[in-house]
């Protein structure tokens, strides 16, 4: 048991991420059968830690602790277990067996097993709560580490080309006191400082900072880090960044949810398409980013194609630090993510909250106290019950954001009745949250601007909710549905009388009537819309809204669908296309149609081919498709028009039972003459359900980026065309159903198919 200590932002996760990654990667695993990397977090959920390591070990998804102890407790492991804040219990709470010198009683003498833990903490009371048998302190660096790392991060071509500005550089890096998370942070801060006067300026922001008068290092930190927040281009950025601490520590944040949080809080506003709005985010994102405020990340399994940003822990504090006015208003913001949390919010006196303006829960819950904080009971500035409801609980609370799930069975379905608590909101976001219904109360809310109902078990709107006579942005995603069957949702209508609505969410939710289209198009105001689609009617409206995400349903007499029908100004803004269980022939996709990102076609029987004009190219045409998942098209004979797609990271192909070539040798001809990279960016490709495909293509093929690879009941693919290049990717796995048909494979280089066998799952 190994205990790794030391202050926020010194270096421990990347330390412990170090040992990870050199274990798995390499070629010698010191002996240990199983390396489980986990991140425990101050408020650990360990059923959902428990769940992962089942995973991982390849346990049935029902395992309990019982059967992980099991498992593990003859065989050899290394755990490696990142930010914990308090004594874990590894039997008890994770099923994992002690170390063996922890053990009084191990299970059998005669075979010792190695069992490792490495933990990582911000304070040495864990590691002796932990029983660490080895402490080790990650100090700050010396100076010449700390100069060398903020060059690094900074220009040294500028540093080197003026002796003051290199002086200047000097204090500055002096400043970050060593701390590996600021040298970095301020070391890009001051990338692109040119001048002697632009050194000066950062210096003297950093000396004005006075650490004297704080009495932890820990605000001292914040002080040194909030020097690359101020630098910052405007405040738009600057809020930007702040609202990705709604979030609670350690969460992956979809970079999706987070663009339209931005624009539900109108930090992107300038926009007349959603694409204009999403290519505004990402941009805004990359800043961030660039500024290591913001870590960026990518999907982590093959059906996950989103991208991801994450704050560091310190980063985090530091933001919700600003939000509070340095300290000042500890409770401006309430962020949280546990049981713990609700009940310690639900016991506050009422004068507790009249500073705050936000609370944000996002998490899982285990028991019944979500429906106890969401209820409709009036409580005095004692905690006592019957005040009557013009006395608001939450006076000044101006955003409520609810996203969470509940495990317990039977989930409570939860009727929302605080509307009256909460005068002054503007923005209310219960993505995900079971609840059943929205009372007539919600009227009261006549400053609301966003409302987020989505993945709700809602099934009705209240007629009520025609006074929001401010609302802007109105999301309502279903959970998604199967088969060919909609969810019905009544007081639908109500949508068409919001006389300010900008951008409407309904995507696999529910079909609106053409009249309330018709209304919501008169109005002109709407900037984007997303929806199912079940009628030629509604479908030939399209061409005039702007179309954000469409699903067209169960759509059987249309041969032929041209894209450029399907949003206002041919195509422009619409992202992403959902098609099933419609009776298309032909796919005509327009060279004008270049937004599209996402593109899903599912049980098109008679679906034969997707096309284009004849001048064009596919990478023309196609120029932003990032996923294509096309699944049980049985008349569909190949995909030859993806082969150089500039940005496809997913590919995904199902059931399609005519198809015997992936890329058919037409495809082949145009890939030799056109001189251009295949499949220049994709990192995931997945094969299942293919009876009667013989090849991906009968030449080989470019994979400069391919990482996950998944092959299915493909029993008569007989070689994978990859050239050698392939050993060179940074593969993270090969996930196959039939290792003897694998092994039966055709290669033309073997040192190929035992490169990809160090990554199968």
């Amino acid at each position: 048991m190994v205990g790794i200590w030391g202050m926020g932002g010194v270096g421990k996760t990347t330390l412990l991420n170090e040992i990870n990654n050199s274990l798995l990667g390499g070629d010698i695993n010191m002996g240990f059968e199983y390396v489980i990397s986990l991140v425990v977090s101050k408020e650990p959920q360990f059923k959902k830690l428990q769940n992962e390591i089942s995973k991982r070990l390849g346990l049935p998804s029902d395992s309990g602790k019982n059967d992980t102890f099991e498992f593990l407790k003859n065989k050899d492991f290394l755990l490696l277990l990142d930010d914990i804040w308090m004594r874990v219990d590894l039997p008890e709470a994770l099923g994992i067996p002690l170390p063996l010198h922890q053990c009084q009683n191990y299970e059998n003498r005669g075979q010792r097993y190695k069992r490792k833990v490495i933990f990582t903490t911000r304070d040495d009371d864990v590691c002796a709560h932990m029983n660490a048998h080895k402490k080790i302190k990650v100090e700050c660096m010396d100076k010449e580490e700390a100069w060398h790392l903020f060059k690094q991060h900074t220009n040294e071509e500028i540093i080197n080309s003026n002796a003051i500005i290199r002086e200047l550089a000097r204090k500055v890096m002096m400043k970050c006191s060593g701390l590996p998370l600021a040298l970095k942070v301020i070391g890009r801060a001051t990338s692109n400082m040119k001048t002697p006067e632009e050194w000066h300026h950062m210096l003297r922001s950093l000396i004005k900072m006075d650490v004297r008068t704080v009495a932890s290092i820990e605000v001292s930190l914040f002080h040194n880090l909030k020097a690359s927040y101020d630098n910052l281009a405007n405040d738009t950025l600057r809020q930007c960044f702040l609202c990705c601490a709604q979030w609670p520590e350690d969460v992956r944040i979809p970079v999706s949810n987070l663009i339209e949080q931005w624009i539900g809080c109108e930090l992107i506003s300038d926009f007349e398409n959603i694409e204009e709005a999403f290519d505004e985010g990402y941009s805004l994102i990359a800043k961030l980013n660039e500024a290591c405020l913001l870590e960026l990340e990518f999907g982590v399994g093959l059906f996950d194609d989103e991208d991801y940003v994450k704050l560091h822990d310190v980063i985090h504090d530091m933001a919700l630090w600003i939000v509070s006015e340095y300290g000042k208003k500890k409770n401006k913001w309430i962020v949280g993510g546990s049981d713990d949390d609700l009940r310690q919010f639900s016991k506050w006196e009422a004068g507790k909250w009249k500073e705050t303006e936000l609370i944000s829960f996002k998490g899982i819950l285990s028991n019944n106290s979500l429906p106890k904080f969401l209820s409709d009971q009036n409580i005095d500035e004692k905690g006592q019950l019957f005040v009557a409801a013009t006395s608001p609980r939450y006076p000044n609370l101006q955003s409520l954001f609810m996203n969470c799930c509940v495990l317990c069975d039977p989930r409570p379905e939860v009727v929302i009745k605080f509307f009256p608590h909460m005068p002054s909101l503007t923005h209310l976001n219960l993505f995900g949250t079971p609840i059943a219904g929205l009372s007539k109360e919600i009227r009261v809310l006549v400053n609301l601007r966003y409302l987020n109902i989505s993945k709700t078990e809602i099934l009705s709107l209240p007629y009520e909710l025609k006074e929001l006579k401010e609302l802007k942005y109105f999301l309502f995603r279903s959970k998604g549905f199967r088969g060919r069957f909609l969810p019905k949702v009544d007081g639908l209508a109500t949508i068409s009388m919001l006389p300010k609505l900008q951008v409407l969410d309904l995507f696999e939710n529910t079909c609106l009537e053409a009249s309330d289209l018709r209304l919501l198009m008169y109005m002109n105001k709407i900037k984007a819309i997303s929806l199912v689609v079940d009628s030629v009617e509604i479908l030939g409206l399209l061409k005039h809204l702007p179309t954000w995400k469409i699903r067209l349903h169960n759509m059987q007499n249309i041969h032929t669908l041209q894209l450029c029908d399907l949003s206002y100004k041919h195509g422009k803004g619409l992202m992403a296309l959902h098609i099933n269980h419609c009776g298309f022939e032909e796919l005509f996709i327009n060279s004008s149609v270049v937004n599209l990102k996402h593109f899903y076609l599912c049980r098109l029987e008679k679906l034969k081919q997707i096309s284009w004009p004849a001048k064009t190219v596919p990478s023309e045409c196609f120029q932003r498709f990032t996923v294509v998942d096309i699944s049980f098209c049985e008349s569909l004979r190949s995909l030859s028009w993806v082969l150089h797609l500039p940005c496809l990271r997913t590919l995904n192909v199902q059931g399609c039972s005519a198809m015997k070539e992936l890329i058919d040798p037409a495809g082949q001809m145009q890939q030799a003459s056109s001189g251009l990279p295949t499949f220049p960016s994709l990192q995931n490709l997945g094969l299942y359900t293919m009876p009667n495909l013989v090849s991906l293509s009968t030449c080989p093929l470019d994979f400069p980026v391919l990482s996950k690879l998944t092959l299915f009941e493909c029993s008569k693919l007989k070689n994978l065309p990859f050239k050698p290049s392939i050993v060179n990717n940074k593969f993270e796995y090969v996930d196959v159903d039939d290792k003897e048909w694998w092994e039966g494979l055709e290669w033309e280089d073997t040192t190929i198919r035992s490169h990809l066998a160090k990554f199968f799952l």
